[in-house]
């Protein structure tokens, strides 16, 4: 059974306000694509368009409780650059609307089935993809670290400013699944992977840019 999924369908709860704050644990792959990833006019590509940034996160304690995956290239616009959040899947119904209604984010529910050292995402179209991780043995003190997004759109982009708190390690991470509804992959090996576990986490409101 899913360690977290889609509560029945009703009416969608409603959300803390930000800031939003978390303890848990973050997994965050560079993935090639075979095709350039679309950037909109107003961003600029940070490390060209063939490289697909992926994050997965298990929110365990906090505003909120529940499992994400966000994607997407990563850009600048002038001196801000981070994570454009083209798709974005959580495990809670709260996070969903909180994350539309305040960061402008694309959020859509998903349940995140997890077994030892991966995980299977799958929303109301089906599978969404598998990851597998390995951990690494190098693990460095906590200290801090920025997490920035993008999300909006052109003439109303908007800029999160997260940052977290976090011991950093290399960490693997393969694809085992990935739907066709997502950018194909060149290959299913990260290019760069690390995770950040455990982690303290802060999501204030987003900025205009």
């Amino acid at each position: 059974m899913p360690d977290s999924a889609p509560a029945p369908n009703g009416p969608l709860p409603p959300y803390p306000p930000a800031p939003w704050s978390f303890r848990g644990h973050l997994w965050a792959a560079l993935l090639p694509v075979r095709h350039r990833l679309p950037v909109p006019p107003d961003l600029r590509p940070l490390a060209g368009t063939s490289l697909l940034a992926v994050g997965l996160v298990r929110y365990r304690e906090g505003t909120l409780v529940y499992d994400e995956l966000a994607m997407g290239p990563l850009v600048r616009r002038g001196r801000r650059a981070g994570l454009l959040i083209d798709r974005i899947w959580v495990s809670d119904t709260a996070s969903v609307r909180g994350g539309r209604d305040i960061w402008g984010l694309p959020k859509e529910l998903a349940s995140f089935t997890w077994s030892d050292g991966s995980v299977h995402v799958t929303d109301h179209d089906g599978p969404v993809a598998g990851l597998a991780f390995a951990p690494g043995r190098l693990r460095l003190p906590a200290f801090p670290l920025p997490l920035p997004g993008f999300s909006g759109s052109a003439g109303r982009r908007l800029f999160v400013p997260g940052r977290l708190v976090g011991s950093l390690r290399p960490e693997t991470v393969a694809v085992t699944s990935w739907s066709d509804r997502l950018p194909p992959l060149e290959r299913t090996t990260a290019r760069l992977s690390v995770a950040v576990r455990p982690f303290r986490m802060t999501v204030p409101e987003p900025v205009r840019c």
